[in-house]
């Protein structure tokens, strides 16, 4: 299977990004915080037809609830929002941080 190329570097983004993908998840993700709330960012394979979900966009940002502490956070999306954020383009994923 070919190696999931997320489109940037996490010095990109101007938030501290801690990789959140479980075996069970259909694409990788990472939770970061901004102020008190967690966010997940979910990166689709670059390629649409590798996707399980052909329509889903290759970069998202969806709210994310901690079921732990901040000591051990256990970070799970918040499945009751719609997503914040959806794109196919890297640069609108930058822009958007910035």
């Amino acid at each position: 299977m070919e190696r999931l190329k997320l489109g940037f570097n996490s010095d990109d983004l101007s938030v501290e990004l801690t990789s959140n993908t479980s075996p069970n998840d259909v694409c990788a993700s990472f939770y970061f915080q901004q102020e008190d709330a967690y966010y997940l960012l979910w990166v689709e394979h670059q390629d649409p037809q590798l996707r399980e979900n052909e329509d889903s966009p290759r970069y998202a940002i969806s709210y994310a609830i901690n079921e732990g502490d901040d000591e051990s956070p256990e970070i799970y999306s918040d499945s009751s929002k719609a997503d914040i954020f959806q794109s196919e383009q890297v640069s609108e994923l930058i822009e958007y941080f910035s």
